[in-house]
């Protein structure tokens, strides 16, 4: 196999494992948990990723951009004094949370010991995150693959094993202490080994470059975060954690786009933030690959969706069903947006995606509480496509005709036809909803077309 396959495709598989295990284990863990125990569950997951991006500045975030700045012999010292930040500003935070423990959980909905799993999962899913990145940018895929196999069957049988020892109302408790007690574990692995592979918690330059870029980041990240998930929240408030758990199951089936979207951007970064200086055109050669990859994929995903839907989870939560392809309609809208911010990214300009992004975030917050009085989760789903649209929008502005003054070349000649022929199968795909056959056949045939141009240009990416 090619290399540039090889990595593109253990960085994928490694990638959509560690993302992507709640995909794959949600037709179990529905049925185990209930609707309640389930939206309860997707609470947990959700605070633990905020306090994930918080907590420790996003300073994986700088990893690539670093690459760019200081010598291969630098880069060890750099990521050990990067997560000896996160370090410190994990714990100190975490002792903030545990002083006025009463309060917060209360705050967020959450018994005082979830909230401590809650703060464990987090603080391991931020180091093992920090050396999958590290090993990305390093092209050490096989690593990645034995690190996310390792973690994703470790929390999936502790979970289990955890949840039959418990009464149904208590079950998603099982689940949630078997994600924390094996992130807790690999995570702190993960960080001892960053740690001593480069030998300095505390270097000022380091630090200085890594708030500068890595604080931005945070806000980026989260309002990213809000997004696309606050309506769950928001849900559990305005109308019960049942629906929390019917809307939560709905997305996780529709997330594995963003979980596909995210493993193919991981390779791509590290092929553009290498090449684009002196190989632009080869960037944009693999720019068009991933743009016909992705698009073949979501458009595929939108036609067979429904029906897989409904063997994917019991007839409980088929409520969801109206608001899978809303969901992909928005992980598209945020793939062609990651152009614009790698670019932003490439040229250090990080308040830029933290201001865009934290605007489309707080549009998203005002639209959840219209829309979901009005639509119910629908209106939610409605709310995070439209906020992502305007994020895109934001974007591609401030880029083409700002930033990149003329030279931005992610310009709308390179991916438009490709958004169009995406909206025209998500019409199609709404209009045929009671005709699966036709839907099939069509998917079918844009997926053999798909394997036929990857098999002519040999690479995948």
């Amino acid at each position: 196999m090619d290399k540039s396959n090889r990595i593109t495709f253990l960085n994928t598989l490694s990638t959509v494992l560690l993302m992507g295990i709640s995909f794959f284990t949600a037709p179990i863990f529905t049925r185990l948990l209930g609707d309640s125990g389930y939206g309860m569950l997707q609470i947990c997951t959700i605070w633990a990723s905020v306090f994930a991006i918080v907590f420790p500045l996003q300073t994986q975030s700088t990893l690539a951009s670093a690459r760019v700045k200081y010598p291969e012999g630098e880069l060890n010292r750099y990521q050990s004094s990067a997560m000896g930040l996160s370090l410190l500003a994990f714990l100190s935070c975490t002792a903030g949370v545990l002083i006025f423990r009463g309060p917060i959980s209360g705050l967020l909905g959450l018994e005082p010991r979830l909230l401590d799993l809650v703060l464990v999962q987090a603080f391991g899913t931020f180091c093992v995150n920090f050396l999958n990145t590290k090993f990305v940018y390093e092209k050490k895929a096989g690593w990645n693959l034995l690190i996310s196999l390792a973690v994703s069957l470790t929390a999936l049988a502790l979970s289990v094993v955890l949840i039959l020892r418990l009464p149904m109302e208590l079950r998603y408790v099982g689940r949630v202490q078997g994600i924390a007690v094996t992130y807790g574990l690999m995570g702190t692995a993960a960080c001892l080994y960053v740690l001593a592979k480069g030998r300095r918690l505390f270097d000022r330059k380091y630090w200085k470059y890594c708030l500068l870029l890595g604080v931005p980041s945070v806000f980026y990240c989260l309002s990213d975060l809000v997004l696309g998930q606050c309506d769950q929240v928001m849900i559990q408030h305005m109308l019960s954690v049942a629906e929390v758990g019917h809307y939560g199951s709905a997305w996780r089936f529709g997330n594995i786009m963003f979980v596909i979207f995210e493993a193919l951007n991981r390779t791509w970064c590290a092929f553009f933030f290498d090449e684009f200086r002196n190989q632009r055109e080869k960037v944009l050669v693999r720019t068009r690959n991933y743009l016909e990859l992705y698009t073949v994929l979501a458009a595929g995903f939108l036609l067979l969706c429904r029906e897989v839907y409904h063997i994917y989870v019991g007839p409980e939560f088929w409520a969801g069903t109206a608001v899978v392809p809303i969901f992909v309609l928005s992980y598209y809208l945020n793939f062609l947006c990651n152009f614009s911010v790698n670019y932003e990214y490439f040229r250090q300009q990080t308040k830029v995606v933290a201001a865009v992004t934290t605007a489309a975030c707080i549009l998203n917050l005002g639209l959840n509480y219209v829309f979901i009085h009005a639509f119910g989760m629908i209106g939610a789903a409605l709310a995070t496509a439209i906020s992502h649209a305007v994020q895109l929008l934001s974007h591609y502005i401030y880029t083409r005709f700002l930033l990149g003054k003329g030279d931005y070349p992610f310009g709308t000649k390179l991916w438009g036809k490709y958004a169009l022929a995406f909206g025209a199968v998500f019409v199609f795909a709404y209009l045929t909803k009671d005709l699966p056959i036709l839907r099939w056949v069509l998917g079918a045939a844009i997926g053999v077309w798909e394997l036929a141009r990857i098999k002519k240009r040999k690479i995948l990416i």
